[in-house]
C-alpha cells in the first residue's frame, strides 16, 4: 500500500486494527516504504514511520476480539 492508503486504511477502522488487517498494514513486503515499526505491549499500540517521515499510530485489537468479528481467516496447515 502507498502511505496515503495506509492512512485511509487506519482512519476507516478508527485506528483500531486486528486480525488480517493488522498483518496487512504492518507487512514490510506489502509496504516497503515503512522504515520503522514499533509495538508497545503496555497499551497494544503501534508506531510506524515511512521513508519520507510520515508517522502512523494505531491500537492493535486483541486476537480473540478480531476472531469474533471475523477479521481472522482460517488458514489450512501447510506441510
Amino acid at each position: 500500500m502507498y502511505s496515503w492508503e495506509i492512512r485511509n486504511f487506519l482512519r476507516e477502522r478508527n485506528y483500531y486494527i486486528g486480525g488480517d488487517d493488522l498483518l496487512k498494514v504492518t507487512d514490510p513486503r506489502e509496504n516497503p516504504q515503512l522504515t520503522f515499526i514499533e509495538f508497545h505491549p503496555s497499551d497494544n499500540s503501534y508506531y510506524m514511520r515511512d521513508d519520507v517521515g510520515e508517522e502512523f499510530n494505531f491500537t492493535a485489537m486483541p486476537y480473540e476480539e478480531a476472531k469474533s468479528k471475523g477479521l481472522v481467516k482460517e488458514r489450512k496447515n501447510r506441510r
